[in-house]
């Protein structure tokens, strides 16, 4: 068993090292020739550049920083009111500075992040045949702020169109239009939130089956898509929000969307118990117990089909739902089968990240880390398409 514990922040500790994990799975076995080969020199090439842009971007911003405070003391001399307003100069007028003044490099340095992320966990989705987008604009080419939004547009021309944003926080449940994709069938045009559509058909299912809470803007990232186990997946992380003055995240987590290699009878949702009730889109379900007495009190399952749920959320199968939830420090699990598709939302905090931007690029837990939970994210679509991890896996 492979595992990665993460502190309180969110951030994995004691990784295990790319020998020690080569001979856990397959997939791992040409991790350290790749990190020996390819990515600890294209890293180390970086790293030069990642220091000197840190040099810069803080000596800009410390020089930002004391312009209002120094502006304060020029014109409070010869206009003394302005000093008792000196908490609303330096609150608004410290960001705006740093803005103007190093807001172009901080961009730099976001992308330099992103580029070493699309790097590593690009390779890593190639030890399994999986392919790997950021989702991230593109600034790297960013100049001044003139290109910066030619760079949003371009963005948003990719990514997708706004939602029709209403002002409401109340979900509304428009007109749905129920398509077949190469992940399944599913339903769109749900939300009224604002931000680009969603990259796989996850979000909309979940949405239909008010398995999200309500929100007004969304946003995804991390996009990893494939096939396993003879079934084509899609993986995204989203960001969930809600706006006015209670307004923040109300969902931040991972996005699970597998096509099942048969069609579901029925229509069956589970969630962790004390979480989620039988709503208006579940009144035709009923309630059904599991096998297991204590899995029966950790998740609340409703379906049309009681034998068919029973069959599918097996102890072994829900254990790899745990499994799945307790490595990525994640709750509130729920999941949809209906048709030909497994759909699971799990919260969570931000996840492959390959290492944070602050530290020396060439350390080799960024990639050991991303091997490891995309191994966490096989042997959970393994325990429900195949009967292989049961030997060795979690």
């Amino acid at each position: 068993m492979t595992r990665i514990e993460y502190d309180a922040s969110g951030k994995p500790a004691n990784v295990p090292g790319l020998e020690a994990i080569a001979g856990k799975r397959p997939e791992f076995a040409h991790g350290p020739r790749i990190w020996a080969e390819t990515l600890a020199p294209a890293l180390h090439a970086r790293e030069s550049e990642r220091r000197e842009s840190f040099r810069k971007v803080w000596r800009k911003t410390a020089v930002a920083a004391l312009i209002p405070w120094l502006l304060l003391l020029v014109f409070g001399v010869m206009k003394p009111f302005l000093f008792g307003a000196w908490t609303i100069v330096l609150v608004f007028g410290t960001p705006i500075s740093i803005i103007l003044i190093s807001g172009m490099d901080w961009l730099r340095v976001y992308a330099m992040k992103s580029a070493t992320k699309e790097l590593i966990l690009g390779a890593a989705c190639q030890c399994f045949g999986f392919t790997y987008e950021t989702l991230a604009p593109d600034v790297s080419r960013v100049t001044d702020y003139r290109s910066l939004i030619a760079a949003a547009k371009a963005h948003q021309a990719r990514y997708g169109t706004p939602g029709a944003k209403t002002g409401k926080r109340k979900r509304k449940r428009g007109g749905q239009t129920r398509i077949t994709t190469p992940f399944g069938s599913a339903s769109f045009g749900s939300s009224n939130a604002t931000g680009p559509e969603s990259p796989t058909p996850a979000y909309d299912v979940l949405e239909d089956a008010s398995l999200l809470p309500g929100h007004d803007s969304r946003h995804f990232e991390d996009l990893i898509k494939g096939e396993r186990a003879g079934a084509a997946f899609s993986l995204v992380e989203a960001k969930l929000e809600t706006s006015g003055d209670i307004g923040g995240t109300v969902f931040q987590g991972l996005l699970f969307h597998v096509q099942y290699p048969g069609v579901f009878h029925g229509r069956t949702l589970m969630a962790r118990s004390r979480w989620w009730k039988r709503g208006k889109a579940a009144k035709e379900l009923q309630k059904v117990r599991l096998v297991s007495s204590e899995l029966d009190r950790a998740f609340t399952v409703y379906s049309t089909d009681q034998v068919e749920a029973r069959a599918l959320l097996t102890p072994d199968r829900m254990e790899r739902l745990i499994a799945l939830e307790r490595h990525f420090s994640g709750g509130k699990l729920r999941g949809i089968f209906e048709e030909g598709h497994m759909t699971i939302a799990l919260e969570a905090p931000n996840q492959f990240e390959a290492g944070s931007i602050f530290k020396p690029l060439a350390d080799p837990e960024r990639f050991a880390t991303a091997l490891v939970e995309l191994g966490l994210v096989c042997d959970m679509i393994d325990g429900f398409l195949t009967r292989d991890w049961a030997q060795d896996r979690l």
